[in-house]
């Protein structure tokens, strides 16, 4: 039996290895990174390692640096900056997508109960209410809000909600294909309260 090719980028709940554990490979060494050894601790693609390595120089979290031997491709870590690998474009650009979410997310369980507007008004960034909106509905849909008071558009009143399921500090994933990833606990819920 031929397995189909794939082509694109894969649903967050069926990549592998990436950026986070590349990074948690640096840390491991921060004084000699290599390719070769993140390569070898990630089972990565050596050009995948390389793109990352680069923008990672361009930002400024690693300067490049001549093995002993005079040799290029060894780099330093010089800005750590915890757990959480950066972000970045193959530029040295912030990616910024999905931070609205981190921001939602982090407001629904500071705030524990709330509604879309209380979300965008504790958030550090500026967020569209109809995003709000929607982050909310979709998370209700999976399970992971209980309505505690419902809208009513003639009185201009959003509802209410309250966080019922928590797994950690990484916002739940809204996907394409209608279910929600969620990349604390590593499961995905169908939009409807199934798994």
């Amino acid at each position: 039996m031929t397995r189909a090719s794939f082509t694109g980028r894969r649903p967050a709940d069926q990549v592998g290895a990436g950026r986070q554990e590349m990074w948690l490979a640096m840390k491991a060494n921060p004084k000699e990174i290599t390719t070769k050894a993140i390569v070898a601790a990630t089972g990565l693609g050596k050009s995948s390692v390389l793109r990352y390595l680069k923008a990672l120089t361009t930002a400024g979290y690693l300067e490049a640096r001549e093995t002993e031997n005079g040799q290029q491709g060894c780099w330093e870590l010089i800005l750590d900056t915890g757990y959480h690998a950066p972000r970045l474009r193959p530029d040295g650009s912030k990616v910024t997508h999905g931070e609205n979410y981190e921001q939602l997310w982090r407001g629904m369980y500071m705030l524990k109960t709330f509604s879309a507007r209380d979300l965008i008004q504790h958030a550090s960034v500026e967020i569209p209410e109809s995003t709000a909106r929607d982050y909310c509905k979709r998370l209700l849909a999976a399970g992971y809000l209980q309505v505690k008071t419902k809208a009513d558009p003639h009185r201009a009143l959003l509802a209410t909600y309250r966080l019922i399921r928590h797994r950690g500090p990484k916002a739940p994933q809204i996907q394409r294909v209608q279910q929600v990833y969620d990349p604390n606990s590593r499961e995905v819920f169908a939009l409807g309260g199934g798994k």
